[in-house]
Protein backbone atom coordinates (compact mmCIF):
# COMPACT_ATOMS: atom_id res chain seq x y z
CA UNK A 1 0.00 0.00 0.00
CA UNK A 2 1.32 3.68 -1.28
CA UNK A 3 0.93 6.43 0.86
CA UNK A 4 -0.73 9.90 -0.95
CA UNK A 5 1.57 12.42 -1.68
CA UNK A 6 -1.14 14.67 -0.23
CA UNK A 7 -1.01 12.78 3.26
CA UNK A 8 2.85 13.42 3.07
CA UNK A 9 2.29 16.77 2.31
CA UNK A 10 0.27 17.31 5.56
CA UNK A 11 2.36 15.39 7.86
CA UNK A 12 5.79 17.69 7.10
CA UNK A 13 3.32 20.90 7.67
CA UNK A 14 2.11 19.18 11.43
CA UNK A 15 6.12 18.54 11.95
CA UNK A 16 6.49 21.64 10.90
CA UNK A 17 4.28 23.71 13.17
CA UNK A 18 5.56 21.07 15.74
CA UNK A 19 9.22 22.53 15.05
CA UNK A 20 8.30 26.33 14.78
CA UNK A 21 5.74 26.77 17.75
CA UNK A 22 8.56 26.39 20.50
CA UNK A 23 10.83 28.96 18.93
CA UNK A 24 7.66 31.45 18.76
CA UNK A 25 6.76 31.49 21.94
CA UNK A 26 10.14 31.32 23.07
CA UNK A 27 10.89 34.22 21.28
CA UNK A 28 8.25 37.09 22.99
CA UNK A 29 9.37 35.32 26.21
CA UNK A 30 12.65 36.28 25.91
CA UNK A 31 12.54 39.02 23.26
CA UNK A 32 10.41 41.84 25.22
CA UNK A 33 9.50 43.78 22.68
CA UNK A 34 10.62 47.71 22.88
CA UNK A 35 8.71 50.01 25.14
CA UNK A 36 9.74 54.30 25.80
CA UNK A 37 10.71 55.67 29.08
CA UNK A 38 11.48 59.27 30.14
CA UNK A 39 10.33 61.06 26.84
CA UNK A 40 10.46 64.83 27.31
CA UNK A 41 9.81 67.21 24.38
CA UNK A 42 13.63 66.55 22.70
CA UNK A 43 14.38 63.03 24.65
CA UNK A 44 13.11 59.68 25.02
CA UNK A 45 14.81 56.46 26.28
CA UNK A 46 14.37 53.38 24.22
CA UNK A 47 14.05 49.82 26.47
CA UNK A 48 14.14 46.18 25.83
CA UNK A 49 15.37 42.92 26.14
CA UNK A 50 16.69 40.28 23.44
CA UNK A 51 17.51 36.59 24.13
CA UNK A 52 20.82 36.86 24.43
CA UNK A 53 23.92 38.75 26.20
CA UNK A 54 24.98 41.35 23.24
CA UNK A 55 25.07 44.92 21.52
CA UNK A 56 22.17 45.92 19.17
CA UNK A 57 20.93 49.60 17.72
CA UNK A 58 18.10 52.03 17.20
CA UNK A 59 17.25 53.32 14.01
CA UNK A 60 14.82 56.46 13.84
CA UNK A 61 13.05 58.97 12.48
CA UNK A 62 10.51 61.33 12.34
CA UNK A 63 6.83 59.37 11.06
CA UNK A 64 6.10 61.80 8.49
CA UNK A 65 9.65 61.32 7.10
CA UNK A 66 9.82 57.56 7.29
CA UNK A 67 6.43 56.98 6.04
CA UNK A 68 7.67 59.50 2.53
CA UNK A 69 11.36 58.17 2.37
CA UNK A 70 10.65 54.55 3.94
CA UNK A 71 13.45 54.89 5.79
CA UNK A 72 15.50 55.89 9.21
CA UNK A 73 17.47 59.09 9.64
CA UNK A 74 19.82 57.97 12.02
CA UNK A 75 21.28 55.22 14.22
CA UNK A 76 22.19 55.31 17.58
CA UNK A 77 24.25 52.07 18.83
CA UNK A 78 24.25 50.58 22.54
CA UNK A 79 27.74 48.49 22.83
CA UNK A 80 26.60 47.01 26.36
CA UNK A 81 27.09 43.37 26.01
CA UNK A 82 23.71 42.27 27.70
CA UNK A 83 19.62 41.35 27.58
CA UNK A 84 18.69 44.71 28.85
CA UNK A 85 18.95 48.06 27.14
CA UNK A 86 18.04 51.38 27.37
CA UNK A 87 19.02 53.81 24.70
CA UNK A 88 18.77 57.45 24.90
CA UNK A 89 17.20 59.48 22.16
CA UNK A 90 18.35 63.30 21.69
CA UNK A 91 17.58 66.09 20.04
CA UNK A 92 14.26 65.32 18.98
CA UNK A 93 11.54 67.84 18.04
CA UNK A 94 8.75 68.61 20.16
CA UNK A 95 5.30 67.14 19.84
CA UNK A 96 6.65 65.34 16.91
CA UNK A 97 5.73 61.66 16.39
CA UNK A 98 9.17 59.00 15.77
CA UNK A 99 9.22 55.76 14.41
CA UNK A 100 11.60 53.26 15.03
CA UNK A 101 13.39 50.14 14.78
CA UNK A 102 15.08 48.15 17.45
CA UNK A 103 17.68 45.75 15.80
CA UNK A 104 19.76 43.40 18.84
CA UNK A 105 22.76 41.39 17.56
CA UNK A 106 22.44 38.51 16.05
CA UNK A 107 18.82 38.74 15.32
CA UNK A 108 17.85 42.51 13.66
CA UNK A 109 14.71 40.81 12.21
CA UNK A 110 13.33 40.37 15.93
CA UNK A 111 11.13 43.23 16.39
CA UNK A 112 9.10 45.10 13.93
CA UNK A 113 8.69 49.14 14.01
CA UNK A 114 7.46 51.33 16.45
CA UNK A 115 6.77 54.96 17.26
CA UNK A 116 5.97 57.56 20.37
CA UNK A 117 5.78 61.01 20.77
CA UNK A 118 7.46 63.63 22.11
CA UNK A 119 5.90 65.77 24.62
CA UNK A 120 4.05 68.79 23.95
CA UNK A 121 4.89 72.38 24.62
CA UNK A 122 1.37 73.16 25.89
CA UNK A 123 -1.92 71.33 25.96
CA UNK A 124 -4.50 69.89 25.79
CA UNK A 125 -3.31 66.43 26.16
CA UNK A 126 -4.35 62.89 27.13
CA UNK A 127 -2.70 60.46 29.49
CA UNK A 128 -3.87 57.00 31.06
CA UNK A 129 -3.54 55.92 34.45
CA UNK A 130 -3.96 52.30 34.96
CA UNK A 131 -2.42 49.62 38.44
CA UNK A 132 -2.49 46.44 39.34
CA UNK A 133 -2.17 44.43 36.01
CA UNK A 134 -0.54 41.27 37.77
CA UNK A 135 -1.69 37.74 37.57
CA UNK A 136 -3.49 35.76 40.39
CA UNK A 137 -3.20 32.20 41.81
CA UNK A 138 -5.59 31.39 39.13
CA UNK A 139 -5.45 33.01 36.23
CA UNK A 140 -3.03 34.51 34.15
CA UNK A 141 -3.32 38.15 32.97
CA UNK A 142 -4.09 36.81 29.65
CA UNK A 143 -7.74 36.44 30.68
CA UNK A 144 -7.81 39.95 32.56
CA UNK A 145 -5.13 42.49 31.85
CA UNK A 146 -4.81 41.36 27.95
CA UNK A 147 -8.09 43.41 27.30
CA UNK A 148 -6.94 46.39 29.33
CA UNK A 149 -3.91 47.00 27.25
CA UNK A 150 -6.14 46.08 24.27
CA UNK A 151 -8.77 48.85 24.85
CA UNK A 152 -5.69 51.53 25.74
CA UNK A 153 -4.09 50.30 22.45
CA UNK A 154 -6.89 51.62 20.51
CA UNK A 155 -6.85 54.81 22.16
CA UNK A 156 -5.96 57.61 20.26
CA UNK A 157 -3.17 60.32 20.49
CA UNK A 158 -2.05 59.14 24.11
CA UNK A 159 0.87 61.27 25.27
CA UNK A 160 1.97 58.70 28.00
CA UNK A 161 0.69 55.76 30.30
CA UNK A 162 1.08 56.34 34.19
CA UNK A 163 0.83 52.90 36.16
CA UNK A 164 0.12 52.03 39.36
CA UNK A 165 2.50 49.57 39.66
CA UNK A 166 2.00 45.72 40.06
CA UNK A 167 3.01 44.21 36.61
CA UNK A 168 3.28 41.00 37.82
CA UNK A 169 2.75 39.14 41.18
CA UNK A 170 6.15 38.22 41.93
CA UNK A 171 9.37 39.18 41.11
CA UNK A 172 9.80 36.54 38.58
CA UNK A 173 11.33 37.09 35.19
CA UNK A 174 8.51 34.02 33.75
CA UNK A 175 5.84 36.81 34.71
CA UNK A 176 7.22 39.86 33.78
CA UNK A 177 8.00 38.73 30.20
CA UNK A 178 4.05 37.66 30.40
CA UNK A 179 3.61 41.58 31.13
CA UNK A 180 5.17 42.62 28.37
CA UNK A 181 3.55 40.05 26.04
CA UNK A 182 0.36 41.31 26.75
CA UNK A 183 1.30 45.13 26.85
CA UNK A 184 2.97 45.66 23.75
CA UNK A 185 -0.19 46.79 21.94
CA UNK A 186 -0.83 49.62 24.11
CA UNK A 187 3.72 50.19 24.50
CA UNK A 188 4.20 50.46 21.11
CA UNK A 189 3.09 53.88 20.28
CA UNK A 190 3.38 56.15 23.33
CA UNK A 191 5.37 56.35 26.83
CA UNK A 192 5.28 54.39 30.07
CA UNK A 193 6.47 56.23 33.22
CA UNK A 194 6.45 53.57 35.58
CA UNK A 195 5.85 53.69 39.32
CA UNK A 196 7.31 50.61 41.97
CA UNK A 197 4.46 48.52 43.81
CA UNK A 198 4.58 46.14 46.91
CA UNK A 199 4.32 42.98 44.22
CA UNK A 200 7.91 44.09 42.66
CA UNK A 201 9.72 43.11 45.93
CA UNK A 202 7.42 39.86 46.23
CA UNK A 203 9.84 37.22 46.64
CA UNK A 204 9.45 34.04 44.68
CA UNK A 205 10.42 32.14 47.16
CA UNK A 206 7.59 33.42 49.41
CA UNK A 207 10.36 34.22 51.61
CA UNK A 208 9.75 37.36 54.34
CA UNK A 209 12.85 38.82 52.88
CA UNK A 210 11.78 41.16 50.16
CA UNK A 211 13.21 40.68 46.70
CA UNK A 212 15.24 43.73 45.31
CA UNK A 213 12.94 44.34 42.75
CA UNK A 214 15.68 42.89 40.02
CA UNK A 215 12.86 42.68 36.89
CA UNK A 216 11.49 45.99 37.70
CA UNK A 217 14.98 47.99 37.79
CA UNK A 218 16.05 46.04 35.03
CA UNK A 219 13.78 46.82 32.61
CA UNK A 220 12.63 50.35 33.37
CA UNK A 221 16.02 51.51 34.82
CA UNK A 222 14.01 54.75 36.85
CA UNK A 223 14.66 55.81 40.22
CA UNK A 224 11.90 54.48 43.19
CA UNK A 225 10.78 58.08 43.11
CA UNK A 226 11.13 60.79 40.54
CA UNK A 227 8.99 63.58 39.06
CA UNK A 228 8.47 65.36 34.96
CA UNK A 229 7.12 67.75 33.46
CA UNK A 230 4.69 67.98 30.33
CA UNK A 231 3.33 71.33 28.83
CA UNK A 232 3.69 72.97 32.73
CA UNK A 233 2.03 69.95 34.56
CA UNK A 234 4.02 68.38 36.87
CA UNK A 235 3.73 64.62 37.54
CA UNK A 236 5.31 63.10 40.88
CA UNK A 237 5.78 59.46 41.23
CA UNK A 238 6.62 58.26 44.79
CA UNK A 239 7.48 55.06 46.35
CA UNK A 240 5.17 53.54 48.72
CA UNK A 241 6.95 49.84 49.52
CA UNK A 242 10.09 49.94 52.22
CA UNK A 243 11.95 47.05 51.19
CA UNK A 244 14.25 47.11 54.15
CA UNK A 245 11.02 45.65 56.36
CA UNK A 246 10.15 42.19 56.64
CA UNK A 247 7.51 41.00 54.45
CA UNK A 248 4.50 40.81 56.78
CA UNK A 249 2.75 38.60 54.49
CA UNK A 250 5.10 36.91 51.73
CA UNK A 251 1.73 37.33 49.17
CA UNK A 252 2.35 41.04 49.78
CA UNK A 253 5.67 42.39 49.91
CA UNK A 254 6.90 44.93 51.93
CA UNK A 255 4.80 47.49 54.31
CA UNK A 256 4.30 51.06 53.36
CA UNK A 257 5.85 52.30 56.69
CA UNK A 258 6.71 55.87 58.59
CA UNK A 259 10.53 55.81 57.69
CA UNK A 260 9.78 55.23 53.30
CA UNK A 261 7.68 58.72 53.72
CA UNK A 262 9.87 59.98 56.07
CA UNK A 263 12.93 59.46 53.63
CA UNK A 264 11.16 61.10 50.74
CA UNK A 265 9.68 64.21 52.37
CA UNK A 266 11.62 66.83 51.52
CA UNK A 267 12.33 65.86 48.70
CA UNK A 268 8.64 65.91 47.92
CA UNK A 269 8.26 68.88 49.41
CA UNK A 270 10.66 70.86 46.52
CA UNK A 271 8.75 68.84 43.67
CA UNK A 272 5.02 70.23 44.82
CA UNK A 273 6.65 73.79 45.31
CA UNK A 274 6.77 74.36 42.24
CA UNK A 275 5.29 76.77 39.45
CA UNK A 276 3.72 74.67 37.27
CA UNK A 277 0.19 74.76 36.16
CA UNK A 278 -0.85 71.97 38.23
CA UNK A 279 0.67 68.83 39.82
CA UNK A 280 -0.22 65.33 39.77
CA UNK A 281 0.68 62.10 42.52
CA UNK A 282 1.22 58.64 41.45
CA UNK A 283 1.89 56.01 44.24
CA UNK A 284 1.21 52.96 44.41
CA UNK A 285 -0.44 52.47 48.02
CA UNK A 286 -2.87 55.46 48.35
CA UNK A 287 -3.34 57.94 51.11
CA UNK A 288 -7.04 56.97 51.22
CA UNK A 289 -8.98 53.41 51.17
CA UNK A 290 -12.64 52.76 51.63
CA UNK A 291 -11.48 50.59 54.03
CA UNK A 292 -10.01 53.46 56.44
CA UNK A 293 -11.85 55.74 58.27
CA UNK A 294 -8.67 58.02 58.21
CA UNK A 295 -5.91 58.95 56.42
CA UNK A 296 -3.51 55.89 56.08
CA UNK A 297 -1.37 56.75 59.28
CA UNK A 298 2.02 56.37 57.48
CA UNK A 299 0.63 58.72 54.64
CA UNK A 300 -0.42 61.41 56.80
CA UNK A 301 2.91 63.58 56.26
CA UNK A 302 2.44 63.40 52.52
CA UNK A 303 -1.13 64.48 52.70
CA UNK A 304 -0.08 67.59 55.00
CA UNK A 305 1.86 68.68 52.07
CA UNK A 306 -0.47 67.38 48.96
CA UNK A 307 -3.14 70.21 51.03
CA UNK A 308 -0.02 72.81 51.57
CA UNK A 309 1.35 73.09 47.77
CA UNK A 310 -2.20 72.63 46.34
CA UNK A 311 -2.01 69.05 44.69
CA UNK A 312 -4.60 68.67 41.20
CA UNK A 313 -5.23 64.89 42.39
CA UNK A 314 -3.86 61.82 43.51
CA UNK A 315 -3.41 58.33 41.37
CA UNK A 316 -2.86 54.85 43.36
CA UNK A 317 -3.74 51.34 43.30
CA UNK A 318 -2.89 48.40 45.58
CA UNK A 319 -7.06 48.04 45.89
CA UNK A 320 -8.17 46.24 42.99
CA UNK A 321 -10.93 48.21 42.36
CA UNK A 322 -12.21 52.15 41.37
CA UNK A 323 -12.92 54.22 44.19
CA UNK A 324 -12.91 58.32 44.12
CA UNK A 325 -12.72 60.33 47.09
CA UNK A 326 -12.91 63.95 47.39
CA UNK A 327 -10.55 65.17 50.50
CA UNK A 328 -10.93 68.92 50.97
CA UNK A 329 -11.82 69.73 47.71
CA UNK A 330 -8.86 67.55 46.20
CA UNK A 331 -9.87 64.16 43.89
CA UNK A 332 -8.46 61.24 45.03
CA UNK A 333 -8.59 58.31 43.06
CA UNK A 334 -7.65 54.56 43.30
CA UNK A 335 -7.52 52.51 39.86
CA UNK A 336 -7.09 49.09 40.78
CA UNK A 337 -8.65 47.28 37.72
CA UNK A 338 -5.78 46.64 35.02
CA UNK A 339 -6.36 42.99 35.98
CA UNK A 340 -5.36 41.49 39.33
CA UNK A 341 -8.04 39.90 41.42
CA UNK A 342 -10.96 41.96 42.61
CA UNK A 343 -11.47 43.18 46.09
CA UNK A 344 -14.83 43.88 47.16
CA UNK A 345 -15.62 47.29 48.56
CA UNK A 346 -16.05 48.15 52.16
CA UNK A 347 -19.70 48.92 53.33
CA UNK A 348 -18.36 51.84 55.33
CA UNK A 349 -15.82 53.57 53.71
CA UNK A 350 -14.87 57.30 54.87
CA UNK A 351 -16.74 60.35 54.84
CA UNK A 352 -14.34 61.78 51.65
CA UNK A 353 -15.33 58.67 49.51
CA UNK A 354 -17.65 59.76 46.09
CA UNK A 355 -17.71 56.43 44.62
CA UNK A 356 -16.48 52.94 43.86
CA UNK A 357 -17.05 49.94 41.62
CA UNK A 358 -15.37 46.77 41.84
CA UNK A 359 -14.85 43.40 39.57
CA UNK A 360 -14.56 45.95 36.54
CA UNK A 361 -11.77 45.83 33.82
CA UNK A 362 -10.95 49.06 32.47
CA UNK A 363 -8.34 52.28 33.20
CA UNK A 364 -8.98 56.17 33.61
CA UNK A 365 -8.41 58.68 31.06
CA UNK A 366 -7.53 61.87 32.21
CA UNK A 367 -7.44 64.83 29.80
CA UNK A 368 -5.39 68.03 30.89
CA UNK A 369 -6.08 71.09 29.82
CA UNK A 370 -3.03 73.88 31.55
CA UNK A 371 -4.30 77.08 29.65
CA UNK A 372 -7.75 76.52 30.74
CA UNK A 373 -6.84 75.28 34.57
CA UNK A 374 -8.56 72.15 34.24
CA UNK A 375 -8.49 68.35 34.11
CA UNK A 376 -11.47 65.80 33.10
CA UNK A 377 -11.03 62.14 34.23
CA UNK A 378 -13.05 59.55 32.64
CA UNK A 379 -13.12 55.84 34.39
CA UNK A 380 -13.40 53.87 31.25
CA UNK A 381 -14.94 50.37 31.57
CA UNK A 382 -13.45 47.66 29.37
CA UNK A 383 -15.83 44.50 30.81
CA UNK A 384 -16.48 42.92 34.18
CA UNK A 385 -16.18 39.66 35.51
CA UNK A 386 -18.18 37.80 38.26
CA UNK A 387 -15.86 36.66 40.47
CA UNK A 388 -13.07 37.96 42.42
CA UNK A 389 -10.40 35.60 41.34
CA UNK A 390 -11.14 32.75 39.19
CA UNK A 391 -10.32 31.77 36.20
CA UNK A 392 -13.51 33.24 34.00
CA UNK A 393 -13.29 34.29 30.80
CA UNK A 394 -14.81 38.21 31.17
CA UNK A 395 -17.71 39.66 29.53
CA UNK A 396 -16.07 42.24 27.38
CA UNK A 397 -18.52 45.51 26.40
CA UNK A 398 -18.91 45.69 22.23
CA UNK A 399 -16.85 49.07 22.71
CA UNK A 400 -15.57 50.50 26.51
CA UNK A 401 -17.96 52.46 28.64
CA UNK A 402 -17.55 55.38 30.48
CA UNK A 403 -18.82 54.61 34.35
CA UNK A 404 -17.66 57.84 35.92
CA UNK A 405 -16.64 61.21 35.13
CA UNK A 406 -15.21 64.46 37.07
CA UNK A 407 -13.98 67.77 35.85
CA UNK A 408 -11.49 69.49 38.08
CA UNK A 409 -9.17 72.74 38.58
CA UNK A 410 -5.37 72.09 38.04
CA UNK A 411 -4.61 74.59 40.37
CA UNK A 412 -8.10 76.38 42.29
CA UNK A 413 -5.74 78.80 44.38
CA UNK A 414 -3.89 80.25 41.48
CA UNK A 415 -5.03 82.48 38.31
CA UNK A 416 -3.58 80.44 35.12
CA UNK A 417 -1.41 82.32 32.62
CA UNK A 418 -4.35 84.02 30.87
CA UNK A 419 -5.23 86.21 33.72
CA UNK A 420 -8.71 84.20 34.16
CA UNK A 421 -9.25 83.10 38.39
CA UNK A 422 -9.22 79.72 38.66
CA UNK A 423 -12.14 77.38 38.28
CA UNK A 424 -14.78 76.43 40.94
CA UNK A 425 -14.11 73.67 43.18
CA UNK A 426 -14.56 69.79 41.08
CA UNK A 427 -17.42 69.08 39.60
CA UNK A 428 -19.15 65.54 38.59
CA UNK A 429 -20.70 62.23 39.89
CA UNK A 430 -20.80 58.61 40.06
CA UNK A 431 -22.31 57.96 36.59
CA UNK A 432 -21.79 59.93 33.98
CA UNK A 433 -20.86 63.74 32.90
CA UNK A 434 -20.05 66.39 35.29
CA UNK A 435 -22.81 68.15 36.88
CA UNK A 436 -23.28 72.21 37.85
CA UNK A 437 -21.96 72.91 41.60
CA UNK A 438 -24.79 73.61 43.93
CA UNK A 439 -23.78 76.69 44.20
CA UNK A 440 -23.69 77.49 40.32
CA UNK A 441 -26.95 76.13 40.07
CA UNK A 442 -28.43 77.84 43.04
CA UNK A 443 -27.12 81.67 41.54
CA UNK A 444 -28.62 81.48 38.31
CA UNK A 445 -31.86 79.69 39.73
CA UNK A 446 -32.21 83.42 41.64
CA UNK A 447 -30.93 85.37 38.24
CA UNK A 448 -33.95 83.69 36.78
CA UNK A 449 -36.12 84.67 39.68
CA UNK A 450 -35.43 88.49 39.45
CA UNK A 451 -35.49 88.33 35.89
CA UNK A 452 -39.11 86.71 36.16
CA UNK A 453 -39.99 89.25 38.69
CA UNK A 454 -38.73 92.39 37.59
CA UNK A 455 -40.02 90.95 34.26
CA UNK A 456 -44.21 91.08 35.40
CA UNK A 457 -43.01 94.48 37.73
CA UNK A 458 -42.49 96.09 34.50
CA UNK A 459 -45.03 94.68 32.46
CA UNK A 460 -47.73 95.52 35.05
CA UNK A 461 -46.48 99.52 35.14
CA UNK A 462 -46.50 99.75 31.44
CA UNK A 463 -49.94 97.87 31.34
CA UNK A 464 -51.52 100.78 34.30
CA UNK A 465 -49.99 103.33 31.60
CA UNK A 466 -51.56 102.24 28.19
CA UNK A 467 -54.89 104.15 27.31
CA UNK A 468 -58.19 101.80 27.74
CA UNK A 469 -58.98 100.43 24.24
CA UNK A 470 -62.39 101.31 23.43
CA UNK A 471 -64.73 98.68 21.90
CA UNK A 472 -65.62 98.76 18.28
Amino acid sequence: MTVKPCCIFLVLILLGMLCVVPVLADSWENNWAPWVTKTTTSDATINWRQETNGTGTVAYASTASYNQNHRFDSTVPDTSATPYHHVLLKGLAPDTSYTYLVQPEGNTGVFSPRAFRTMPENGPYTFIEISDPQDSTKFTENMRFHYVAAAIAREPDVRFILPGGDYARLDDFGRWGIFFNNADGMLSNTTIFPPVGNHEFHNITNSTVPSPAINYHQAFAVPLNYSFDVAGVRYISLDTQDPTLPDPNPALGPPFSDAIVAEQESWLRQQLDNQQYGTFTIQHQPNWRDDDSTVVPSAAPWENLFHTYNLSASFGGHLHNYERFSIQGTPYFIVGTAGGFSMPLNANPPAGYQTGSTRRLGYLKVTVDPAGNSATAEEVTVGYVLHDNDNETPFIYPAPVIDDTITFPLNARRADSGGHGAVPAMTGNGNGPAGLSPVILAAGVLVVLVAVLGGFLYLRRRHSRDPATKKP
